[in-house]
């Protein structure tokens, strides 16, 4: 549900986001990358944050962001530092996006603030638990929203700091596994789901990482070498075998116990009412977004696998 909610967020304000950044000559990319932090850019960090995207695409995209400004070179080689203009620019085309979540908010009944103070307990209980995870993805995202913001952007702030929790959640429990070959964990991920069991498929369904049909051609040959998938029935195509769906399964149990872990603090009741304001927000989301006619929703921020 709270991924569902966040969903909803992003098909309101990131055509927002995206239209301000045209029209200021923001790079969109740099609010994408927010997620991993504008603080320094590598590709170490990044591939550390997302080890399953093409770290070329991050290599391709450096030299474009120097040359205009966004980001300046460090005294370690390969390491850049972002400008304060190109936090800033974040910082605008992000609060674009919130702006047309204020109408949402002036409906609203006490829901929105009771759901808020739910979401920050979580929030802090998850700073506050023992690793792992580690507190990489949770502490590097770029923070927009404060005490001082609307509610209902505040709400989409905290959405996202949960968001990026799970996915050092999920990296914790799956990393060991695929060690530094993150494209391979995707591939395994891709056939379980369903949604690609063909090399051209991932590269079709899966453009935003950044890679070609023959490097998951490579990457579907290396899960079979492992055991993870074998060949299906059907010419090209693949499905897991029984250690690539128990190891699958495993991770995800993992991925839901680190990342549930904090909210063992909280009574069943009160876990039950934050969901029902999660199902009411959504509803509000839905129903605001057929009413003012916005839609869509952009995927690059997608992380974990």
């Amino acid at each position: 549900m709270i991924h569902s909610v966040t969903q909803e967020f992003w098909s309101i304000t990131e055509p927002h986001i995206e239209e301000a950044a045209v029209r200021n000559n923001i790079p969109i990319e740099l609010y994408y990358y927010s997620e991993l932090g504008l603080d320094n850019f590598s590709i170490e960090e990044f591939q550390h944050r997302d080890p399953f995207s093409n770290p070329e695409k991050f290599e391709r995209l450096f030299p474009r962001l120097e040359i205009k400004g966004w980001i300046v070179p460090m005294y370690d080689e390969g390491r850049f530092e972002v400008t304060k203009k190109a936090r800033e620019a974040v910082r605008q085309i992000i609060q674009a996006g919130d702006n047309h979540l204020l109408k949402l908010e002036a409906t609203k009944d006490g829901n929105l603030e009771r759901l808020l103070l739910f979401l920050k307990q979580i929030v802090l209980a998850n700073n506050a638990a023992p690793e792992p995870p580690e507190k990489w993805a949770i502490e590097k995202r770029f923070h927009v929203a404060n005490k001082n913001s609307p509610v209902i952007v505040q709400i989409r702030e905290c959405l996202m700091d949960l968001f990026a929790y799970h996915d050092d959640a999920h990296l914790a429990a799956a990393r060991p596994h695929f060690n530094q070959a993150g494209i391979v964990w995707t591939v395994l991920g891709s056939v379980a789901t369903g949604s690609a069991n063909t090399a051209e498929q991932m590269a079709e369904t899966m453009e935003f990482r950044g890679y070609e049909t023959f490097e998951y051609e490579a990457a579907i040959e290396a899960a079979i070498e492992v055991g993870w998938l074998e060949t299906a029935e059907t010419p090209d195509t693949f499905r897991p075998t029984q250690k690539g769906r128990e190891l699958r399964d495993k991770v995800e149990k993992l991925t839901d116990k680190y990342f549930y872990r904090p909210w063992g603090t909280f009574p069943p009741n009160e876990l039950d009412e934050f969901y029902d304001l999660l199902i009411k927000l959504r509803e509000q989301l839905i129903r605001f977004k057929k009413e003012s006619g916005v839609g869509g929703l952009l995927s690059n921020l997608k992380i974990t696998s």
